[in-house]
């Protein structure tokens, strides 16, 4: 008696009951069937002939190797220019942008001031809290704080007076701009 005063105030639990018992009984009696294969998978693979993967250019090799920011290409055993020998080891922003740089071998620092001269005779240009970006030769470059120069870092990544399109990893220089002053306070 409970039961039927169960499944006639409450008809939806009866139908959901009845269609798990219908689907439960389906899915142990029909097996399941593999899909079949489709045509696409039947056709043969074949290596493409090497003409149809020239993968070479020697023309365009040559244009990259003549681009300016590999510098001079060197033959084996020859030397390459020198990196320049000064490394910088600090950057204040603040009352004024100024950037330390030490020699090898000697203790001593050299503060330089925004659009002073660098050691090797390039110009201070910018400079937020990791890198400073100089002047030298008609290009810009970027050195970044307590690394030692290497190669890399001396490589070309704008044209003097034009913003810099900085390689991947290294953010263009920041607008060298004063703060702006407080906001004035009214007594209340």
């Amino acid at each position: 008696m409970q039961l039927a005063e169960r499944l006639r105030a409450h008809p939806w639990l009866a139908v959901a009951c009845a269609g798990a018992l219908v689907g439960i009984t389906i899915g142990l009696f029909l097996p399941i069937r593999a899909a079949s294969q489709s045509k696409a998978d039947e056709a043969k693979w074949t290596l493409p002939t090497p003409a149809s993967v020239k993968r070479f250019d020697e023309a365009k090799y040559q244009a990259l190797r003549r681009a300016p920011f590999w510098g001079e290409v060197k033959q084996p055993g020859e030397r390459g220019q020198q990196v320049a020998g000064w490394s910088l080891s600090g950057i204040v922003t603040r009352p004024s942008i100024r950037a330390a740089v030490t020699l090898p071998g000697k203790r001593e620092t050299t503060w330089v001031t925004l659009g002073g001269a660098l050691p090797d005779g390039a110009t201070f240009v910018a400079a937020n809290r990791d890198t400073i970006w100089y002047e030298k030769d008609g290009c810009r470059r970027a050195r970044k704080l307590y690394l030692l120069p290497k190669a890399q870092s001396d490589a070309c990544i704008g044209a003097k007076g034009e913003p810099a399109a900085a390689p991947s990893g290294t953010p263009t220089p920041p607008p060298v701009t004063s703060p702006a002053p407080p906001p004035a306070r009214r007594p209340h």
